[in-house]
């Protein structure tokens, strides 16, 4: 694979030499931990790649040093973290839980970041109970949110931010839950509260298996919006496209916001049967009740069985299905994503159904792969069209096998900054300069779990011979 055009051509995404964080005193959170850990890698990566290094020490504490609305108590006198995604002032469950997701290794090191985490769990367990159904929830409830006049059932209220329904929502909850857990062996905040929670998930995605003619006799959910964006709003009322009975589990809307073509989100579905699976085995090991430990294995196995048999042809896997024979053949860049089944545990990154999936998404296949002057990878009609998110090409390279293919993943990141230091949500496929959304840490997260991966599998790519002895 040769080094396209846009990494012969430009540097206009490094991040000039300069740190682009806030000063100690203005950071939202600070772990010394983690400050050690940027300080003696970046060290190391400065003689080998200093745009590398500058861009690793800002964009690995972004979520760290200026997202953490609030860390403290609750009323219950208990830990309580509340994250928010950047440039918007909520919390999406799903964006939060990947947010921390690089500072997980590292519980064990810091006991400060280890309650802080601990208050994010609770905090996600919370809002699990409150609405199930809803992606993203206010600090508290003393402001509407702006889409109060969102037609849902269930209701608005207060406290919640907005109320699209996404599966993947859910399966970070259970992520977030036991990766701390696996991370910090401490199963003391999986108490009662948060068993049910767990509860409510299963509760959540088996109602949404029903097929259309059970579904529309007493929905469990609707959504509707006056907008100008198709992508906004559900059809039939509010129901969302039908679907067949089949073992999916409908998401009506995707990762990324926008309503779905067809009822079962395949990524979605991975996802939960991958993370249903690791919380019954975490229940086994703490103590849970056996009837939910059996639930989430049980309900883990149906999912997996239903993705490979519904959603998988010789064109590989796709990315929605409506389980009467109809399939959409994308792929978004917003995780979860068929790009990110292996991250996600889903499957092997050498599985032959995975590699004829992924070849068709990096490819003209797929309708939200871009290619230009300054870059190349997955958008999704979010933004708009020719519009590459870099998170894609941050997944490519934690999903490739090979030292070349993110050696030129790492390049297109360097170069799509645009001077920043920064990821960002998107930029425009022939100038990066055009970008949207500055601050979005989901993607600084992201960027810095890849070279913490990096690090560990290909040092070479960024530290040189001496810095490797």
């Amino acid at each position: 694979m040769s080094l396209p055009l846009f990494v012969a051509v430009s540097l206009l995404g490094t991040a000039n030499g300069q740190s682009k964080r806030p000063p100690p005193a203005n950071r939202t959170f600070v772990s010394k931990y983690v400050d050690e850990v940027i300080d003696k890698l970046t060290a190391r990566m400065r003689q080998k790649d200093p745009v590398i290094a500058d861009m690793f020490g800002n964009c690995l504490p972004n979520t760290l040093d200026t997202t953490v609305l609030f860390h403290g108590v609750d009323d219950e006198g208990l830990p309580d973290t509340f994250i928010i995604t950047g440039d918007i002032h909520a919390m999406w469950i799903r964006d939060s839980t990947n947010q921390v997701l690089p500072y997980l290794r590292f519980v064990d090191k810091d006991p400060a970041l280890d309650v802080m985490l601990q208050g994010l769990v609770r905090r996600h367990t919370k809002s699990v109970l409150l609405d199930s159904f809803a992606n993203a929830f206010n600090f508290d409830g003393s402001k509407p949110s702006p889409w109060v006049s969102d037609i849902r059932h269930p209701n608005m209220t207060n406290a919640i931010y907005e109320g699209k329904y996404e599966m993947d929502s859910l399966a970070a909850f259970l992520k977030l839950s036991r990766s701390y857990w696996q991370n910090s062996n401490n199963s003391a905040i999986f108490d009662e509260r948060w068993q049910r929670a767990v509860k409510k998930v299963i509760s959540t995605i088996k109602v949404m298996q029903k097929g259309i003619d059970e579904y529309s006799s007493n929905p469990p959910y609707k959504f509707q919006r006056d907008t100008y964006a198709p992508t906004d709003t559900l059809i039939l009322q509010g129901l969302g496209p039908p679907g067949a009975s089949c073992g999916l589990s409908r998401s009506p809307f995707r990762p990324s916001d926008d309503a779905t073509l067809l009822p079962f989100l395949v990524p979605a579905n991975a996802m939960a049967a991958v993370e249903l699976k690791h919380v019954g085995l975490m229940c086994r090991e703490i103590g849970c009740e056996d009837t939910l430990t059996g639930s989430l294995g049980s309900l883990a196995e149906e999912l997996s069985s239903a993705v490979h048999l519904h959603a998988s042809s010789a064109q590989g896997f796709a990315y929605e299905v409506d389980c009467y024979g109809n399939s959409v053949y994308m792929d978004d860049a917003n995780v979860p994503s068929l790009l990110s089944l292996p991250y996600l545990g889903f499957v092997d990154p050498t599985d032959p159904q995975y590699l004829v999936t992924r070849q068709r998404v990096l490819s003209g296949k797929n309708p939200y792969f871009f290619r230009g002057s300054a870059g190349e990878g997955v958008g999704g009609p979010h933004v708009g069209y020719g519009y590459i998110w870099p998170m894609s090409i941050a997944m490519r390279a934690l999903t490739s096998t090979t030292e070349l293919e993110v050696e030129w993943c790492l390049e297109m990141l360097k170069a799509t900054t645009n001077s920043t230091g920064f990821m960002h949500e998107s930029f425009w496929k022939d100038d990066a300069g055009k970008f949207t959304r500055p601050w979005f840490a989901w993607a600084n997260s992201l960027f810095g779990e890849l070279i913490l991966m990096v690090a560990d599998r290909f040092p070479g790519l960024i530290f040189n011979a001496e810095a490797l002895s």
